[in-house]
């Protein structure tokens, strides 16, 4: 008899997507899959908020880039260890509005900031994929996510992209990173990664260039010490996450330098550890072709989270937070189905959240684990054999 006629052999169901945290015994995390009604979820964020629970915020629709596009949102709970039912919180009938970022200002309000660009079904013709029409857009809530704001323009030029959201220095200085697409024939290539700066909490803000960084996007700031910044970007070429370092809060930056980390032109966050060390969560998967050619991989296969103890120079610790389908082979790569855009964050009791977009972007999935799960602290088994050293 085929061993999986059986009938005997026990039918064990897929952890339901219910919103519903589950804690995975002998594995030291916790996951879960938070419930949506759209076909396409994409690019989530995640707040850890300072009256407790958690925000997490998402596009979703038919496709990215079409007029159905919304922002969703949806809270989590600590109580029930369950997320709400998503609900979407923006809609323009000629827009697309995308990639989401939640920030919880000093006063209390907590900004949710998304790009805005023309969609597929507007009537402007299409380039490449429109985002040289987007603008930066922001809506407001002061109770934690129960209602919104109406849409305000928070930054007007055309072709301004963001992902991460704003961020409070030491020093109180508002910083938000973004980048310029272009109207061209470079498929996104072109893109110019800028930091915007305010030093009176958002009332103004001050562009400042990074130098030579074409085609590094998705900019993610992360500040090591007062005033000492690096920044990690994704790579439009599909080669390594790049890193360019500040010493004066963000006013000037180096030139953007390859790290050992490989990148498929698709989404990262780099964020701090409750030890202090540099995480950076990524597919870490390496496509380039060419040097200098855009490239546009399917494979975004496993969420991996690495770690620096030198400040991005190296990155000796890293474990698979999402193994993927274990499709292997050129030839079968895409047979995965795609784990991507991961953001990551750490709550006030030094837990570490990250949530990315879920099964081929069916859902968005929430994982929670503690520092000592990425070096295998807990589950390493010692034994005398001398094979080990």
């Amino acid at each position: 008899m085929n061993l999986l006629a059986n009938p005997t052999l026990e039918h064990v169901p897929a952890p339901p997507a219910d919103g519903r945290l589950r804690y995975f015994e002998g594995t030291s995390h916790a996951a879960t899959v938070i419930d949506t009604d759209r076909r396409s979820n994409h690019a989530p964020t995640i707040l850890a908020l300072r009256s407790g629970g958690l925000l997490a915020a998402w596009f979703g629709g038919s496709d990215e880039g079409n007029k159905d596009i919304d922002v969703l949102v949806s809270k989590f709970d600590p109580n029930t260890a369950a997320w709400s039912e998503s609900m979407a919180v923006t809609h323009d009938e000629i827009r697309s509005d995308q990639n989401p970022g939640l920030f919880e200002a000093p006063g209390g309000a907590v900004w949710l900031v998304y790009t805005s660009q023309l969609s597929r079904q507007s009537g402007v013709p299409e380039t490449f994929n429109l985002q040289h029409t987007s603008v930066v857009k922001v809506i407001r809530t002061d109770d934690d996510g129960a209602t919104w704001s109406e849409p305000e323009l928070l930054f007007d030029r055309e072709g301004t992209f963001c992902r991460q959201p704003i961020q409070v220095l030491s020093d109180g200085r508002w910083v938000h990173s973004q980048w310029l697409c272009f109207d061209d024939e470079s498929k996104n290539g072109s893109d110019q990664p800028v930091l915007q700066i305010s030093d009176d909490e958002g009332v103004t803000w001050r562009q400042v260039e990074f130098p030579d960084a074409a085609g590094r996007v998705h900019p993610n700031v992360v500040e090591l010490e007062p005033g000492r910044l690096v920044c990690l970007f994704r790579s439009r070429f599909a080669d390594w996450v790049y890193l360019s370092r500040s010493e004066d809060g963000g006013d000037t930056w180096t030139v953007p330098e390859a790290t050992e980390v490989p990148n498929n032109n698709a989404g990262l966050s780099a964020f701090l550890l409750p030890s202090r060390r540099l995480a950076l969560v990524s597919n870490e998967h390496q496509v380039a072709e060419e040097p200098g050619d855009v490239v546009w991989p399917y494979e975004r296969m496993k969420v991996v989270i690495a770690v620096s103890q030198d400040e991005g120079r190296t990155w000796p610790v890293r474990r698979e937070i999402e193994p993927g389908d274990g499709f292997t082979g050129a030839g079968n790569l895409r047979s995965n189905r795609r784990q991507e855009y991961p953001h990551g964050i750490v709550d006030s009791e030094g837990l570490i959240h990250v949530v990315y977009a879920y099964s081929s972007r069916r859902a968005v999935r929430h994982v929670v684990f503690a520092e000592d799960w990425i070096s295998g602290v807990e589950d390493q088994v010692h034994t005398d054999c001398k094979l080990w050293g």
